[in-house]
């Protein structure tokens, strides 16, 4: 009886080491990916950063759970803080001591084209979720967006304005590279048919006081005026105009739809019109839509925005990328996946890349109304 019970107990250690090292072996076989996050985390646009960096961790545990092609995912973020030069130095980190394949970013335009130069030096692929900067468009080989060029944004929201009859306009505009690409966008779309831009005035992110153009603005009296910047500089700029009485339409870029924007201007916000070309809508049936919604409400208490599905579906493109590859993964491999497939299908909808590693989004009209970004 003892010998039995003691090949038995043998036969139970075996087992327990047998399985011991198969599970250490599976371990070793989960390869690590790791990929690197430039968003602005802090200063006046960290808002943006934050809600991305919320949409990618909910994706990241996502995959992990599964452990798809074995393939374990580690990000590593990196501040901005909306600045190039910030920006810049971000990704050189994420390049030569992280030594990621792949970065994810930024939010704005004008950090993207300074990191640009760097990825494509190295060939490391550069996807931003949101950046639409015209110049991004021959920022490299290795540059992608899933966000439509302003060519598609400035052209819809000048024509919008033009369609309503309005003959006269101004341009306020950030002076960096969005701003100043989305204005002249604008001010050519809306010229093209005998319509006059009487005021186009730039300023820097930095201002807090705007009187000395708004009493260009009073004085010049266009019929609608278009601010082409971000929440914090739109809203300041509305919330000034209000308090001098001057109410005439206004019309916004995508960037202001952050509820930062209705805290800082109130009642301010009220009419303004603004284009949105993200392709998401946490209302759709969508299932894949509806679950990464759910989970979303679930984990941060929030109905996610464009920012958040344009930022899962960025981290969601290059795991999918990574996860059709044997072996060390590097850039090369992540472009040429971007480059032959066929389609994409995220919770922003279906899309591809062109040549130039851009996409076409449609373009749809919202604005606020009882402080509340509503469809037009």
């Amino acid at each position: 009886m003892k010998k039995k019970l003691f090949a038995c107990s043998n036969m139970i250690m075996l087992l327990i080491i047998s399985l011991s090292i198969l599970m250490c072996k599976q371990r070793d076989n989960i390869q690590e990916l790791k990929i690197g996050v430039i968003f602005p985390l802090t200063g006046e646009n960290a808002s943006y950063g934050e809600k991305g960096q919320k949409a990618i961790n909910i994706a990241v545990a996502d995959v992990n759970k599964e452990s798809v092609a074995h393939k374990k995912v580690t990000v590593i973020y990196e501040d901005s803080r909306a600045e190039p030069t910030s920006g810049a130095t971000a990704i050189q980190k994420l390049i030569s001591i992280d030594n990621v394949p792949a970065v994810i970013g930024d939010i704005v335009s004008a950090v993207t084209l300074a990191a640009a130069p760097i990825a494509e030096k190295n060939k490391v692929v550069l996807l931003s979720p949101t950046s639409s900067a015209p110049a991004i468009t021959e920022a490299g080989q290795f540059i992608y967006r899933i966000w439509p060029s302003d060519l598609a944004e400035g052209k819809a929201i000048a024509e919008f304005a033009r369609k309503k009859g309005y003959a006269r306009a101004a341009i306020l505009h950030l002076n960096n590279d969005y701003g100043i690409a989305i204005a002249k966008i604008f001010k050519e779309t809306f010229e093209a048919e005998g319509a006059q831009v009487v005021l186009h005035e730039g300023y820097l992110e930095t201002t807090k006081d705007f009187r000395a153009v708004l009493t260009k603005l009073v004085k010049e009296n266009p019929e609608v005026v278009y601010v082409a910047g971000y929440f914090g500089d739109t809203a300041r700029i509305l919330k000034q105009a209000r308090e001098i009485g001057y109410k005439s339409q206004f019309l916004a870029t995508t960037a202001i739809e952050d509820n930062k924007f209705i805290e800082i201007a109130g009642d301010a916000t009220e009419g303004v019109i603004y284009p949105l070309a993200t392709g998401f809508d946490a209302k759709s049936d969508n299932p894949e839509v509806a679950r990464f919604v759910e989970e979303f409400q679930k984990q941060y208490g929030y109905e996610p925005g464009w920012v958040e599905a344009q930022s899962y579906d960025a981290f969601m493109l290059i795991y999918k990328a990574a996860s059709t590859i044997d072996g060390k993964i590097d850039g090369l491999q992540i472009k040429r996946f971007f480059d032959s497939m066929s389609e994409f299908e995220g919770v922003t909808g279906k899309f591809k890349f062109d040549e130039n590693g851009d996409v076409s989004k449609s373009v749809v009209f919202k604005t606020i109304k009882d402080g509340k970004f509503q469809a037009l």
